[in-house]
């Protein structure tokens, strides 16, 4: 009786992680997103050219197609409300749930949001961000493509952006202000201070430095 169930749990949670892979790959194709409410995300080119304000606007202008205070989910789509509501409150993802904004707290194995994640972000496997965020993440994994301030705590921590603690056995940004501990710590640029075996920032004179690199 119990093979059965290991089995599905691992299908599940198998299938949970490859969606979240997918939505990583369609928000972060290499430079950070641009949302467009009548289009959806514009053209890499387009992206580039438009000035950041205007990108900035453009993203903000993400919007569900309502609104709820609680969401549940087995594996999207089997949830409810929808893939396409924000959340303002409570989410329990079972295996894998996905919306666009969300703000509270949020638990289960994986969680995506489409657009901004706020609050603390509880989810086991993954918590998974494309555009900015405030708070707290516990999970394996945390991964914001957009701007981020709080503290991530797992075995790999990613944001683009943002002043934030980030405590794993990889933390990784592209433009950081704080503080990393790990195994490697990894940022293209830096303000702050670095703890780990291998230290890097990218646009230091000397960018690779074991155990305490640094950058003010």
């Amino acid at each position: 009786m119990k093979k059965p169930i290991v089995l599905a749990f691992a299908v599940a949670l198998a299938g949970g992680l490859s969606a979240a892979v997918a939505v990583v790959q369609e928000v972060k194709p290499g430079v950070r997103p641009v949302y467009n409410s009548g289009t959806g995300v514009m053209p890499h080119g387009a992206q580039e050219a438009m000035p950041k304000a205007a990108r900035q606007l453009a993203k903000d202008g993400m919007r569900g197609a309502g609104w709820t205070p609680a969401m549940f989910s087995v594996v999207t789509p089997l949830q409810f409300p929808g893939p396409d509501y924000d959340v303002g409150g409570l989410r329990c993802n079972l295996f894998y749930g996905e919306c666009v904004n969300f703000d509270g707290f949020d638990f289960g194995l994986v969680g995506v949001a489409r657009n901004h994640a706020n609050g603390w972000l509880a989810n086991l496997a993954a918590n998974i961000a494309g555009g900015d965020g405030i708070g707290l993440n516990t999970g394996i994994v945390n991964w914001y493509g957009g701007d981020f301030k709080g503290m991530q705590f797992g075995i790999a921590n990613w944001a683009e952006s943002g002043d934030f603690w980030q405590v794993g056995f990889y933390n990784g940004s592209g433009d950081a202000q704080g503080f990393q501990l790990g195994v490697i710590n990894t940022a293209g640029m830096m303000q702050g201070l670095q703890i780990g075996l291998v230290n890097i920032i990218g646009h230091c004179d000397l960018p690779f430095l074991p155990i305490v690199n640094w950058h003010y």
